[in-house]
């Protein structure tokens, strides 16, 4: 009877525990770096302001010119912010993230 008991509890447990965490790939929206998310909001420096950015996308993007395939749906760039704004909007984009990084 101890046993039994034992055993419902570990199986309770376990199944209790699952993560409900969605992955990149089941999540709607689109993942974005937060220094990408920063550079979006800061005012311009230039007309020409560009960041370099790797994107990570469900499925080809051909009609990305400025993009450029580096592996198996993965593309990396230097975008501008309009060109970043198209990226969010579209629905194959999976996560977005800049080479960049502020050091501490």
């Amino acid at each position: 009877m101890k046993r039994l008991l034992i055993l419902f509890t570990l199986i309770l447990l376990t199944v209790a525990c699952v993560s409900t965490n969605k992955s990149l790939w089941e999540k709607s929206k689109v993942s974005v770096d937060p220094f990408v998310s920063q550079w979006m909001q800061a005012p311009a420096k230039s007309s020409g302001e560009v960041l370099p950015v790797l994107v990570i996308s469900s499925a080809p993007l051909a009609d990305f010119t400025f993009l450029k395939k580096i592996a198996h749906n993965r593309y990396t760039g230097h975008v501008t912010k309009a060109q970043l704004r198209q990226l969010m909007q579209d629905e194959r984009i999976i996560r977005i993230s800049s080479g960049q990084q502020k050091l501490h």
